[in-house]
């Protein structure tokens, strides 16, 4: 019985504790968004690094952090926080898209094309505009 008890004690705590690291996760990731809007984005990245360190799940927050990072120039590294954020969620749309934009200021166009590709067959319907001036695309000839 003392087990049981322990247990139930054990695990609301936990839940209570996950519940308010999610809270705070989440006030740093709208403090992100708002410095985002206004083109800060060194302190939009720093807001993210916060909220991923309450929150190591917030898929939101590592592709936010990518986004920041692209408008930054840093392509690399938002290619790496929009591969950990593909990781949380595999059909995130917008994630393929601004993958796709930073392979392409990488010159790695075959990279971007499959981005933009996947981007677009999930849903992400302005990724063609970008497939159709950067990609090769092949047609289906029947002979």
């Amino acid at each position: 019985m003392i087990k049981i008890v322990f247990i139930v004690v054990f695990t609301v705590t936990i839940s209570v504790n996950l519940q308010a690291q999610n809270e705070k996760g989440d006030i740093y990731f709208k403090r992100a968004n708002e410095f985002f809007d206004s083109k800060d984005y060194k302190t939009a990245i720093l807001y993210c690094d916060s909220t991923i360190l309450e929150d190591a799940g917030h898929e939101e927050a590592y592709a936010f952090r990518g986004v920041c990072k692209y408008f930054e120039k840093r392509f690399s590294e938002a290619i790496q926080d929009f591969d950990l954020a593909l990781i949380l969620v595999p059909g995130y749309a917008e994630v393929y898209f601004y993958r796709g934009l930073s392979h392409l200021e990488l010159n790695a166009n075959k990279k971007a094309c499959e981005d933009f590709t996947e981007a677009y067959n999930l849903g992400f319907k302005k990724a063609m505009k970008l497939i159709v001036k950067h990609c090769e695309i092949e047609e289906n000839k029947a002979d």
